[in-house]
């Protein structure tokens, strides 16, 4: 049985190739590597403000935020990126619950 950090499941994105490592509980480890082609930068802001966050670049296909105002709207810009450069936006909206959680994780869209 793997013991130590060798028998935690590991992912890893540094910004050109994603790793994988799923430990079982029978010593086995299987491990995956492959270059990410296409990422997606997110922005967000309150609704009806101008100034979007500085934002973050993600291999993922979803988010979802925390740390948000109570019964607040917001916005999410989404593009995707690869080696051409950065696509046009998409843009999801949504309103935290009254604890400050977005009950629904952002999808993005497919291009």
């Amino acid at each position: 049985m793997p013991n130590g950090k060798d028998s935690l499941p590991l992912v890893v994105w540094d910004g050109k190739t994603m790793r994988v490592r799923l430990p079982d509980n029978q010593g086995s480890v299987i491990e995956a590597n492959w270059p990410v082609n296409v990422t997606n930068v997110v922005r967000i802001r309150k609704a009806g403000t101008e100034d979007w966050s500085a934002g973050f670049e993600t291999p993922l296909s979803h988010c979802q935020f925390h740390g948000l105002d109570p019964g607040t709207d917001y916005e999410v810009e989404i593009r995707s990126k690869n080696a051409a450069g950065l696509g046009a936006p998409a843009h999801a909206k949504f309103r935290t619950r009254p604890d400050g959680v977005a009950d629904n994780v952002i999808p993005f869209p497919r291009k």
